[in-house]
Parts: C-alpha cells; sequence; structure tokens
C-alpha cells in the first residue's frame, strides 16, 4: 500500500479514537486549569461551551503530538502536526460547526533559547556560541532599520545578559549593560532578576528591549490611497524561554541548550545560526524542507541528520560550529486553540512537554504551562 495513504488512514483513525479520550480529559483539564472562579465568570452557556471546545483543541494536539512520537524522533515541518491542512481535517472529526475551532502546533525549540546566553545559573558569564547567534540575529534584523544599529544590538545583549547572570557584584556588562540600579531608578522601580526569564513578556522589562523592535511600517497602495502598515515578528515568534537542560552542570548548577530546531526554524533564525555572510542560504534551506513532488503530496527530502551538507558548503570548522548548536527533534511544543459559540470567542495557549513515561516507556503529552490569550 501507498506510504502516504497508509499514513493517512492511520492518522484517521487515531484522530477517530481518541475523540472519546480527548472528550473525557476536557472534563479533567476544566478542574484542573480553571478551579471555580474561572467557572463562575464562564457562567455564560456560550462562552462556557467555547472554553470547553478550545480545550477539547488543545487535548487533541497533544494526541496528534503523541502519536507523531511513535513513528520517529525527528520533528520536522513535514510532519502532521505541523501541516494545518491536516490539522483542520482533524478538528472537523471532533463534529463542531464548520469553522468553529482553529488549532495550530509550533515547535518551540526553532526558536533562540533566551536564557542559554549564559553558560549556567547560578553564573555570570556569556555562552560564546549564543552570543553569536544573538550578534548576528539583530545585526541581520537592524540592517535595514536607520533607527537600529550596532549600538542598540550591544545594549540589548548586555542587558539580556545582565539580567539574566548573578554572582558577580551587579557588575554591568560593556558600556550599555542595566542592573538594579538602572531599573530602581525606573518608574514605577523593579529589581533587576538576576536569573532566568520565565515569561516571554518579561524581555520587555529590560533595557533596550520592546515590543515592536522587530517591526517595521510598509507602505502600501491597494487602491491608489496610500497606507502604513506595520509587519515584522514578535518577541514570541524568536525566542523561548523554554530549553533548559536535565542534567546539572559540571559546576552543580543548571543550563539551557541552546540548540535550535534546524527543521523547524524559522527563516530568520536559520539566517543567525549560520556563518556571517551565508544568511541569504537560509531561504534556501527552507525551500529544501519543504520541496514536494509534482503532485504536491510527498516530500522529496529527508531532514535526517546532518541534511544542511546538501544545500549549503561550510568549511570543517564552520560545520562543527553549526552542528554545536542545532538539533533535528523537538520535546517542547506550544498549542494555540480558539473557539467560538455564536459571539463568544475563547483563545487559548499551551506549552506542553513530550515525554516518554518512566516505567511503561509509553509516550505523554504533558501541559507544562496553559493560559487564555
Amino acid at each position: 500500500m501507498n506510504n502516504s495513504l497508509k499514513d493517512e488512514k492511520g492518522f484517521a483513525l487515531v484522530v477517530t479514537l481518541g475523540i472519546v479520550a480527548i472528550l473525557l480529559a476536557t472534563a479533567l483539564q476544566l478542574g484542573k486549569f480553571t478551579g471555580d472562579s474561572v467557572i463562575s465568570s464562564l457562567a455564560d452557556n456560550d462562552r462556557f461551551q467555547a472554553y470547553q471546545a478550545a480545550v477539547s483543541g488543545i487535548n487533541l494536539a497533544r494526541l496528534i503530538l503523541v502519536e507523531d512520537a511513535k513513528k520517529n524522533t525527528i520533528s520536522s515541518v513535514q510532519e502532521t502536526w505541523a501541516d494545518q491542512d491536516k490539522l483542520k481535517e482533524a478538528v472537523e472529526t471532533l463534529g463542531l460547526e464548520k469553522d468553529t475551532l482553529k488549532l495550530e502546533i509550533s515547535d518551540e525549540l526553532s526558536k533562540i533559547q533566551v536564557n542559554a546566553l549564559i553558560s549556567e545559573f547560578p553564573g555570570n558569564l556569556f555562552n560564546s556560541s549564543q552570543l553569536k547567534i544573538w550578534e548576528n540575529f539583530l545585526r541581520l534584523r537592524f540592517s535595514d532599520n536607520e533607527e537600529k544599529g550596532e549600538d542598540d544590538a550591544a545594549e540589548i545583549i548586555n542587558s539580556v545578559k545582565d539580567w539574566l547572570d548573578s554572582g558577580d557584584d551587579d557588575a554591568i556588562t560593556g558600556l550599555s549593560g542595566a542592573e538594579s540600579e538602572y531599573y530602581l531608578a525606573l518608574d514605577p522601580p523593579y529589581p533587576c532578576a538576576n536569573g532566568p526569564v520565565n515569561q516571554i513578556d518579561e524581555l520587555l522589562n529590560i533595557k533596550g528591549v520592546s515590543g515592536d523592535m522587530f517591526k517595521e511600517e510598509i507602505e502600501q497602495d491597494p487602491e491608489g490611497n496610500p497606507d502604513q502598515v506595520e509587519q515584522g515578528m514578535e518577541l514570541s515568534d524568536v525566542f523561548t524561554v523554554y530549553g533548559l537542560d536535565s542534567e546539572k552542570s559540571e559546576n552543580g548548577g543548571y543550563r539551557y541548550s541552546g540548540r535550535v530546531n534546524i527543521n523547524t526554524a524559522g527563516v530568520d533564525v536559520l539566517a543567525a545560526l549560520l556563518p556571517e555572510g551565508m544568511d541569504d542560504f537560509a531561504q534556501e534551506l527552507v525551500d529544501f524542507r519543504e520541496q514536494k513532488s509534482e503532485e504536491g503530496t510527498v516530500f522529496l527530502n529527508p531532514l535526517d541528520k546532518g541534511w544542511y551538507k546538501k544545500v549549503i558548503n561550510l568549511s570543517e570548522e564552520e560545520t562543527d560550529r553549526l552542528d554545536s548548536f542545532i538539533r533535528y527533534g523537538s520535546d517542547i511544543f506550544k498549542i494555540q486553540c480558539s473557539s467560538q459559540k455564536n459571539d463568544a470567542k475563547v483563545s487559548l495557549v499551551a506549552f506542553v512537554k513530550r515525554e516518554r513515561i518512566k516505567g511503561s516507556g509509553k509516550w505523554n503529552c504533558r501541559v507544562i504551562q496553559m493560559e487564555r490569550e
């Protein structure tokens, strides 16, 4: 039997069998994540049903990720969880009204790990390979921005490092870093964390960082009327707070691996990973990952270890450097689900960790954070 057909039938069977489990799990999730105060705020029947449907969508995504883990250890843009059309088909099996529930799954380890900028916690030393990624990324993002330059990039990097580091008697990094003395002089004042970032929005507390620093105004004239449209990336599109290593460092501390999944990283992050001057190959890497047969049903290029060498020619030193901070699989995913019932709309975001259960060896997709948008 054709492998593509087998995969489609297997996927449909998995979804069908999982519906009952998902609906049962919904009740458990409601009890776990809402509590009496939220339940009472959802007294309106439509809003309550929209919330239930959204939680069902989160559980459906978890099931899809679990089934995917049984196939291989690679996580890529070629898989079911990353295919919006297949996710839409899966949602339709829940029996909801058309277009009332939207589901999206993304790889959280396709991003730059904020907390990997220093070598370990507690500590105050730069992670040199991650520092280079940050420098590359900001250089490329600010290259066409007349208002941003090297000084702004240095300020951001130094200030993020100072926010994370400790044990340095609040010494400021470079000329543009910032420790508690700077933040306590603000209105309102607040201390420097001197520890890892736990929420991506926490970056907005750091000197030099703003929510729109990666955005730009693009002139559009669809009907002869000039208009300014703001386009660009959000901080959460580029950075993640996840990536903690399970093993302690040699000094007994903890650290973040910093390894980015080359199978799912966006073009801007890929460009930052490549040696300076070779960032144009980032789009070629993306195109290689997504190349399909003429029928558009089969991916042509397997994304196994070292596949990037078929696209870009690196020296041995450059290859070793790239291999030191990339990965080909992931265990942390972001699930976004929005549900609508009449005029009531509920949007949920869940971060999940995919892992094997000790003893049984079965795969599980554990919710580590869930919140309403």
